[in-house]
């Protein structure tokens, strides 16, 4: 019996692992912070995962310049 829960426990504990954080109902989208300067040269930060409304903030976020240097997300 202790053998049976603890298989049970695990194999629960590994499906919470591998299924995405993002809710099944919400959509999920993969974001990058992208810089580029004033010479066109773009550096692309690391993708992340989003979903539901932080997912629609991105995808709404105005570009940003200071000093010639642009800031924008870059969602898909």
């Amino acid at each position: 019996m202790k053998k049976r829960n603890i298989l049970i426990a695990a194999v629960f504990v590994m499906a919470m692992g591998v299924l995405p954080a993002c809710d099944v109902i919400e959509e999920c989208g993969t974001c990058e912070l992208v810089t580029e300067d004033g010479d066109g040269n773009k550096t692309y930060g690391t993708p992340l995962p989003f979903c539901g409304d932080d997912l629609k903030d991105k995808e709404d976020a105005l570009p940003v310049t200071i000093n010639g240097v642009t800031t924008y997300w870059n969602c898909y």
